[in-house]
């Protein structure tokens, strides 16, 4: 095994190459024909039973989250750590997903994250929609850099799917589908919806976030970067589609950082953090998601104010400094107080009364910071119209 890793961690070529990848192409041709026309004629054939949809429901979900939470949050971005069988089930029910060993997967995801939007990102949207959808797939060859995922490689059970994933993928993903098809259905439902419908459903679920959510969207937390919030990916991929934010923090086992935001993969995190299956969970604080946005927000109005003539532009954009520096400050503010109440709350010699007092502080920077950025919203909005007042 030592050697298999030396040759795996040497000697990249890191241009990628055009070429027919044809044992990819016939995989997603063969799926997508037989997704789109073979089981619509099934089931105008024979009907669909509830057993067919809760087998459907069941092998997207489990092979769904193995992506989401076991190939990308803890594997690719070390959002929080994980019991061992945990580990494991993330890569069979990854393996059943069929989108690479976990070892390939997080390597090139890796690599899209450190060289988004550049020639060396592997599904780089500025190649088109296509190709970041399912064209670099299909039709190059990428270099794939294993020297980014030497932490994986100690692992014996990574290394395991990753030498030996055609069997991993066969048994998880079609093997187990049909026997739970032929115990509860029949064998031929199973292999059309279990197998080719639900690995259709799952792999475009996968590249929409390559492509629609680096096409369409909202650039919420960082324009120089294409990753873009789209909550209808959100819906279709366990809360995958919150992209700016997972760009703009990655390492957060979060993607959806509000309550109310769809990630169902943040709320299996907690769950399984809450019964002691996972733990040390990385989240980045809402005083540094604040300011990602209102920094993001700025630099919106001043791509706005750019296509106005010069003496306007100048005096906007300085007005524009003024006030954002003063929100930057008040909720750094915020944040200090915040910070001062949890350290007297934890000092068990702290008096009633300074504990009192600092939460007041907090509350008051919290509601000045909140009357300050309801101002700064209403400037972002109407910039035109905006900055020809002078509100304080």
């Amino acid at each position: 095994m030592n050697q298999k890793l030396r040759n795996m961690n040497k000697g990249i070529d890191r241009t990628s190459s055009h070429t027919i990848k044809w044992r990819n192409f016939l995989f997603f041709t063969i799926t997508f024909a037989v997704s789109i026309i073979g089981v619509p004629i099934y089931i105008y054939a024979h009907g669909i039973t509830a057993a067919d949809v809760i087998l459907f429901g069941f092998w997207s979900t489990v092979t769904g989250l193995a992506i989401t939470v076991g190939y990308h949050r803890l594997l690719a971005h070390r959002a929080f750590k994980a019991h061992p069988f945990l580990v494991f089930l993330s890569l069979f029910f990854g393996a059943a997903a069929f989108e690479e060993s976990a070892l390939q997967w997080t390597s090139q995801h890796r690599d899209h994250h450190k060289y988004v939007d550049t020639d060396r990102d592997p599904y780089n949207i500025k190649q088109g929609f296509f190709y970041a959808h399912i064209g670099w797939i299909l039709f190059h060859n990428h270099p794939i850099d294993y020297e980014n995922v030497k932490d994986l490689q100690r692992n014996k059970f990574i290394m395991h799917q990753h030498q030996n994933y055609v069997p991993w993928a066969v048994t998880a993903g079609i093997l187990l589908p049909l026997l739970t098809g032929i115990l509860w259905s029949n064998w031929l439902s199973a292999l059309l919806i279990s197998v080719f419908a639900r690995l259709t459903f799952v792999h475009h679920g996968t590249f929409f976030i390559n492509s629609v959510c680096h096409y369409f969207g909202k650039p919420t937390y960082d324009i120089q970067s294409s990753a873009k919030d789209h909550w209808l990916v959100a819906f279709i991929t366990n809360g995958e589609g919150y992209h700016s934010f997972h760009h703009r923090f990655p390492s957060d086992y979060r993607n959806g950082h509000k309550w109310y935001h769809w990630d169902p993969s943040k709320w299996v995190i907690a769950l399984m953090d809450r019964v002691g299956l996972i733990w040390d969970l990385k989240r980045v604080s809402k005083f540094q998601i604040l300011a990602a946005r209102i920094t993001a927000e700025r630099a919106i109005v001043e791509s706005y104010l750019n296509c106005h003539s010069h003496t306007v532009r100048v005096a906007a954009l300085e007005n524009l400094k003024v006030r954002y520096e003063q929100l930057k400050q008040v909720l750094y503010a915020w944040e200090l107080h915040v910070k001062e109440y949890a350290v007297l709350c934890r000092e068990a010699q702290a008096k009633s009364e300074l504990v009192k007092s600092a939460l007041k502080r907090a509350h008051d920077a919290r509601r000045t910071f909140l009357q300050m950025r309801a101002q700064w919203g209403r400037l972002i909005e109407k910039p035109a119209i905006v900055f020809s007042f002078d509100f304080a």
